[in-house]
């Protein structure tokens, strides 16, 4: 059910204790409570006024009271059945606690008492202490009621603000969880590139090394570079190590060797078991993709075909690979719909590890429903030239 807006609200409430008010000075009127006074159009003025600062009762609370307390008086003094300003009296009482600051609620309690109590009391004829202890009671009771819902608000808008920062937590230590990974799977590829490099250095110093004329000034300086080439990157290697040893907080690093796009067809296979077709479709790739970009890109489509799995009620899935100039072009669509009670959401922790693995490569990620009431993952990955996939 929609809430209505503050000022519509507002209005209805002051109409509603305007209408009240009159109606209890009626009724009173009717059984003739006490004697009091008539009520004639003067009194109807005086609850209607009653009544028009009760708009402004969330913006300026305090004055509100007071302005309820300055009109109910003369209403008072002159007689007329003092029961018929309580409607007025009981919102202005329950706005001030709600809606005033911590600091003013005392004045403002003081107030909705003496809102009562003063008129009453001044009244000779027709004032009795036991009318204005009863009418401070109910005002007391709005006064705590306001407290209440304050309170209620306050503890509410605590919980969504807690849960909003753990949930922040939780994402931002899955995108933390997830760099590790990307890290560990960097080293791996890097490792071996580098592993590569520093075996054919050192061999290649080794044949150097071995030539008969291996004094020449040319050879020599040859042979250092490359020995100096296989110590580097040794020294690298070991660095690298001691940087991911880091990132997994002393574990061991992984043994096995980080997946590539040449093991997609794996992927397929395990989601062809869950029952959901896949159409794998390549365009114009290169024989050779830089391993970095070919890690990321089969992170992505095995990140995309799991939500599928998932949180879709879809058995069937398109998987585009394409180049475009410099760049491949990854591209994961199903025909939906969502699964119902699916906690799959563009801003959901797997997304968000796909996005961080693109970025890490210099490309980007968007993912997001499409009109056919699927879902769309579409990542772009850069492929520079100097880029070669060790062998």
């Amino acid at each position: 059910m929609r809430a209505l807006r503050p000022p519509v609200a507002d209005g209805l409430l002051a109409a509603g204790s305007f209408v009240l008010g009159v109606g209890v000075a009626s009724m009173l009127e009717v059984v003739d409570f006490d004697g009091e006074r008539r009520v004639d159009l003067w009194a109807i003025v005086l609850l209607g006024a009653m009544s028009v600062p009760l708009l402004a009762r969330r913006r300026r609370p305090i004055l509100v009271v007071l302005l309820v307390l300055a009109i109910s008086t003369p209403y008072h003094l002159l007689d007329y059945p003092h029961e018929a300003t309580m409607p007025a009296s009981l919102v202005a009482a329950f706005a001030a606690a709600r809606h005033s600051e911590p600091h003013r609620r005392p004045i403002a309690a003081l107030v909705a008492v003496a809102a009562v109590t003063v008129p009453v009391l001044a009244d000779e004829t027709s004032g009795a202490l036991s009318d204005a202890l009863l009418g401070v009671g109910w005002l007391l009771m709005a006064f705590f009621a306001g407290l209440a819902v304050r309170f209620r608000e306050s503890w509410r808008g605590a919980v969504a603000a807690r849960l909003e920062q753990e949930r922040a937590d939780e994402v931002e230590r899955r995108v933390t969880e997830e760099r590790v990974l990307i890290a560990a799977e960097l080293h791996d590829v890097l490792a071996h590139g580098l592993a590569v490099a520093n075996v054919q250095a050192s061999v290649a110093a080794h044949l150097i090394d071995q030539l008969p004329d291996r004094g020449d000034a040319s050879l020599k300086e040859l042979s250092t570079t490359l020995h100096d080439l296989s110590d580097t990157s040794r020294a690298t290697l070991h660095e690298l190590r001691a940087v991911l040893d880091v990132l997994h907080g002393g574990d061991t690093e992984p043994t096995e060797p980080a997946p590539h796009l040449g093991e997609l067809r794996r992927l397929v296979e395990l989601a062809e078991a869950a029952r959901v077709r896949v159409d794998l479709e390549t365009t114009g790739l290169p024989d050779e993709l830089p391993s970095t970009v070919s890690v990321v890109a089969y992170r992505i489509i095995q990140e995309s075909l799991t939500n599928v799995v998932r949180h879709s009620e879809a058995d069937h899935v398109c998987v585009r690979l394409a180049r475009d100039g410099a760049r491949l072009l990854v591209t994961v669509v199903d025909g939906g719909p969502a699964r119902p009670g699916s906690m799959a959401a563009p801003d959901g922790f797997g997304i968000a590890g796909m996005t961080g693995r693109a970025r890490a490569v210099g490309g980007e990620l968007h993912a997001g429903p499409v009109t056919s009431g699927g879902f769309e993952v579409r990542a772009s990955l850069p492929l520079p030239e100097t880029w070669q996939a060790p062998t």
